[in-house]
């Protein structure tokens, strides 16, 4: 996938792949203000969108790709939403839908990413964990207000989750922002192969 694409022109897309891309910003749009109300999301990514471009951030488009996954149940070594995500996949998948290539494993992300100080955290920016004490095992995407989005463990789904909780707060090992993350993409942008 070619990082510089950005988005793809109107002209190369068919009215199928227009259709789609509209179903899919419609279902995500619904899960951000499903979010919102139940005060879980502390910002309407949608209004970060240039209402003359219709282009915003793509760290915004992966919070938002990851909130359309709300629900979707745990799975080890998952990367889909038919087949469940592990924390990892989660962001993968969010971060691919945005555009911006991530490595496989927490650790490799953490790797990949610029480092981010904890009261300079942006929405989209990915939140890291060491839950075994020994190696960065896990990784969220911060949506804001001390909150971020992962795909907690087995037997749980993706959901929400407090950056000052006691035990979150306790493991927390740092942040990282992905080097394209703020650069503009047309809102709802999915790539042509995912």
């Amino acid at each position: 996938m070619s990082l510089g694409a950005g988005c793809a022109s109107q002209s190369a897309l068919g009215p199928s792949d227009n259709d789609d891309r509209a179903t899919k910003t419609e279902e995500a749009a619904t899960f951000v203000d499903q979010a919102r109300r139940g005060n879980e999301l502390p910002y309407d990514p949608l209004e970060t969108i240039d209402t003359l471009s219709g282009m915003h951030p793509r760290a915004i488009e992966a919070v938002i790709q990851a909130v359309a996954q709300l629900g979707t149940p745990y799975r080890w070594g998952g990367e889909s939403a038919e087949h469940g995500f592990d924390c990892s996949g989660l962001t993968q998948h969010a971060f691919r839908a945005a555009s911006i290539d991530l490595p496989r494993t927490s650790a490799q992300q953490y790797q990949a990413t610029e480092r981010v100080e904890r009261d300079a955290l942006r929405p989209g920016d990915l939140v890291f964990f060491k839950l075994d004490g020994k190696r960065i095992d896990h990784v969220g995407i911060y949506v804001g207000g001390e909150r971020f989005i992962h795909a907690p463990s087995s037997g749980k789904t993706v959901s929400f989750a407090k950056l000052n909780n006691a035990f979150w707060s306790r493991k927390y090992i740092g942040a990282g922002r992905a080097a394209e993350a703020n650069e503009l993409q047309l809102a709802g942008h999915r790539p042509e192969n995912h």
